[in-house]
């Protein structure tokens, strides 16, 4: 929602905004951005305005929501504004999947800016090489991510819809989400509906190794308007991967040999597998993995290098809070020194013979010297309770 006032304000609208909490960097870039913003969902906070974008983090019961709509206000969600406002001129590249939108989706813009093309983009997430995390320029591509979580408290539909894909990349498609959906089956329900939606001219790009089977037979019998391409991926670790998949999003416009170049100089995106700590005996990673497979994955990486790995998992989704994903990550727990954060008092016993909860005690062990170097790799999608900062200030020291 932030990227999205900045947006507003370039092309032209005056902006303004509120939420419970602002912290940097958004803050910062709001500020920069002359955005006035307010803190706290009170009826105090409300300005007058031709039209009220709201975030899907809103409900029905947000005292200050209740005021718009009882001043009968017109609103709006934040995918539909962006496309009446923005992607209805454009080409767009929608990178869609459980996990890994964020990633490819800068490397599609990383390498589009690295071979002269001034690329429209929104990333979630804070690109290491770009100036910002938005761009809107007079191009005709807008690459984006394409989320399946719902849109708005009045429209639960994915807010993928809303983009109205030229070209859609499907990554993967794994449960996670509990808390709107039951099972994988709706979420390739709406994956499906979005394909049959397509038209003419589209394409299609499906990671065919990460779909169900299912899945592909039953697209492959539907009679569809896009052009459906499953790519087979030879590739040692998912980076090497995410690197092809944005070759093949962008293949129309670049080859495949320099969108490769173009990414030699790729450096991330921060908090994906990004080393926040590094020394002669300790490395600490943190990584915004917060599903079994996306751990699985940073470990794969890791284990290129060592095998003496710390791991700390903070339990942190929706999914992972509800013990979805329980089972999974008992069989990785179970290969490493492992720590979790936020487990529930049911998953400490689930988990009590490979991990343990992490607590303040804990800090000095796992900072402690081995003769070997120790990578210590921290996997979640929200804060760490403070620990982080912790282990990051001990190993300073």
């Amino acid at each position: 929602m932030g990227n999205l006032a900045q947006m507003a304000k370039a092309i032209g609208y005056e902006v303004f905004g509120c939420d419970n909490k602002v912290y940097p960097p958004m803050s910062d870039e709001l500020n920069s951005s002359g955005i006035n913003f307010f803190q706290g969902y009170e009826e105090k906070n409300i300005v007058d305005a031709d039209i009220y974008v709201i975030g899907n983090a809103i409900s029905k019961e947000n005292n200050l929501l209740k005021e718009i709509l009882r001043l009968e206000k017109k609103v709006v969600s934040g995918p539909e504004w962006l496309y009446q406002n923005i992607l209805s001129n454009k080409k767009v590249i929608a990178v869609s999947g459980t996990h890994g939108k964020t990633t490819v989706t800068s490397m599609i813009a990383h390498t589009l800016i690295n071979n002269n093309f001034d690329p429209n983009y929104l990333i979630a997430g804070i690109p290491k090489k770009l100036e910002k995390s938005w761009n809107i320029s007079n191009d005709e591509v807008f690459v984006i991510e394409a989320d399946e979580y719902d849109t708005c408290y009045f429209d639960k539909r994915p807010k993928f819809f809303h983009y109205r894909p030229n070209t859609l990349l499907i990554n993967n498609i794994e449960f996670d989400h509990a808390d709107i959906y039951e099972n994988i089956e709706m979420i390739e329900k709406n994956f499906f509906e979005l394909i049959k939606t397509m038209p003419l001219k589209s394409k299609v790009l499906i990671n065919e190794k990460k779909v169900s089977k299912s899945f592909r037979n039953k697209l492959k019998k539907e009679k569809l308007k896009t052009t459906l391409q499953f790519l087979s991926l030879n590739a040692s670790n998912i980076h090497e991967e995410n690197k092809l998949l944005a070759a093949h999003a962008i293949e129309d416009l670049i080859s495949k040999e320099k969108v490769l170049n173009g990414l030699k100089d790729y450096t991330g995106v921060k908090r994906r597998f990004e080393t926040i700590f590094n020394d002669k005996n300790f490395k600490l990673i943190d990584d915004f993995a917060h599903h079994p497979t996306a751990i699985e994955e940073t470990i794969k990486m890791i284990r290129e290098q060592t095998d003496n790995l710390t791991l700390i998992v903070e339990l942190g989704s929706n999914s992972m809070k509800r013990g979805v994903h329980d089972k999974r990550l008992v069989d990785i727990f179970k290969n490493y020194k492992t720590y979790t954060i936020n487990a529930s008092a049911e998953q400490e016993k689930i988990f009590s013979a490979h991990a343990k909860e992490l607590t303040n005690d804990d800090i000095v062990k796992i900072c402690s010297k081995d003769e070997e170097k120790k990578t210590i790799l921290m996997c979640g999608n929200r804060n760490f309770h403070g620990f982080q900062k912790l282990i990051l200030n001990q190993l300073i020291k």
